[in-house]
């Protein structure tokens, strides 16, 4: 096999999930296809995460292997709710423009912490932004950015945006001039996207 297919297969690797016994998780920090008999999964690990989605459905013919089923388990414990309503006050202060930040999580510590991120560009309908560097044992966990006065929904832009391979948790607020703001959040991994419930605190 071509190097390149050998570097390109190490760092996404395809396992045939067994019939006759149990698939052995990845408990490394990083992604594999699984081939199973009810449909084509992708596997995702990182210190703070562990989800199994499908991505592709079953085979059209008979295949020798097992079933695999939806799993989803956060490492850090609670979202840190309180950091998300700051947030929607700091963007209510900014708002009709948008504005971004992350909430990022210290796994040596435990600790959370909001940073605003520093915009490049902004106005009511985007905001660019500056990527901060973080430290070995921190790790973003949420990608907020508000919509202003509009409804809270990803756009084609955010669509992209969270499309390139990351894996995070990303939210929008909206409707900032409102009493109760409007939110939407989901998971992205490598591409794919999970919608998730989320309860924002309001007031």
């Amino acid at each position: 096999m071509d190097s390149r297919d050998v570097a390109l297969q190490s760092v996404m690797p395809t396992v045939m999930v067994p019939r006759f016994s149990e698939l052995e998780e990845l408990d490394t920090s990083g992604n594999r296809i699984l081939m199973a008999s009810n449909g084509v999964w992708l596997e995702v690990c990182r210190t703070w995460l562990y989800a199994r989605m499908p991505i592709a459905p079953p085979a059209l013919i008979p295949v020798p292997y097992g079933e695999v089923s939806a799993e989803l388990r956060f490492g850090f414990g609670k979202l840190p709710t309180a950091m998300v309503s700051q947030f929607i006050e700091l963007a209510r202060i900014r708002s009709p423009n948008e504005c971004a930040a992350w909430i990022v999580w210290n796994q040596r510590t435990g600790k959370w912490s909001l940073r605003m991120l520093e915009e490049r560009s902004v106005g009511p309908g985007h905001v660019e932004v500056v990527r901060p560097a973080l430290a070995e044992d921190e790790h973003m966990i949420l990608d907020l950015h508000s919509h202003g006065l509009s409804d809270a929904y990803f756009s084609s832009t955010d669509d992209y945006d969270d499309g390139r391979g990351e894996v995070k948790i990303a939210g929008v607020i909206g409707n900032l001039n409102k009493p109760e703001v409007t939110a939407s959040f989901r998971l992205c991994a490598n591409g794919v996207f999970v919608s998730l419930p989320y309860a924002i605190p309001q007031g």
